[in-house]
């Protein structure tokens, strides 16, 4: 017992045994700045799941599926620091894919703490795009104007109607009475073709022509404004994705 006392004190003064370490230093965390987005089609139980790092453009196919997808989400990691970072998706012919979620339509998407997005029409995925510079879509590339005038009284109306199978409004600001109805419809919109009629103030179509063709619906088709046979004012617009152009004789 001697013997073995003076050893240990011996090697304490030394130093050879060292203090138990009381304050170690915690682990360090890693960072998390990744964007991770993620596909899904229910139905099919068809998935992918791609992950890049904030700071930059980057660009790459979905991993494991391209598709068909039915919903997207944009999942940022702890510390990404720019919580409005944007991707978008294309389809297999190399062209945006236009996504909803609520009442927001656009061909960008974020994370917003608010869930998935669903793509408006089930789609391949050929590339997904995180992008610094992506900002939220003008809303008015996705609806269609409607717009009223009259150049001998300098009167008009504009209105704005959102996409739908069938929507209605008053005209905005004036009732008319109106020379001329123009139909100009969104780039994005998915009706590329929407009709929409125009009642006066007895609920009845009014008719008007553009070239050769008369008619109680108008299109857009990047041709102009359609002129009324007898000048009207307007009670109510109608947009409806069944109409169809009339007969022509």
């Amino acid at each position: 017992m001697q013997y073995t006392s003076i050893i240990l004190a011996a090697l304490a003064a030394s130093n050879v045994i060292a203090a138990p370490l009381i304050n170690a230093a915690p682990q360090k965390r890693m960072l998390d700045n990744t964007l991770t987005v993620v596909l899904t089609n229910e139905a099919t139980e068809t998935g992918s799941q791609t992950t890049f790092t904030e700071g930059q453009r980057e660009e790459g196919g979905p991993n494991g599926s391209s598709g068909p997808f039915r919903t997207v989400e944009l999942r940022l990691g702890k510390d990404v620091q720019r919580k409005d970072l944007r991707c978008k998706i294309l389809d297999d012919q190399g062209d945006d894919i236009v996504v909803i979620r609520g009442a927001n339509t656009d061909i960008t998407f974020a994370d917003g703490g608010k869930g998935a997005w669903t793509l408006r029409k089930e789609s391949m995925v050929s590339e997904i795009i995180c992008d610094p510079i992506f900002v939220k879509t003008d809303p008015s590339v996705f609806e269609t104007r409607v717009i009223l005038s009259n150049q001998a009284t300098e009167l008009g109306s504009q209105t704005t109607l959102k996409e739908g199978p069938r929507v209605e409004s008053a005209p905005t600001g004036s009732s008319g009475p109106f020379q001329t109805v123009e139909i100009a419809v969104g780039a994005w919109a998915e009706k590329q073709d929407l009709r929409c009629s125009v009642l006066d103030h007895a609920g009845t179509p009014i008719v008007a022509k553009r070239g050769k063709n008369v008619d109680t619906t108008f299109s857009d088709a990047d041709k102009g404004a359609w002129t009324f046979v007898h000048e009207s004012e307007v009670s109510k617009i109608v947009c409806d994705e069944s109409f169809k152009a009339a007969p022509q004789a």
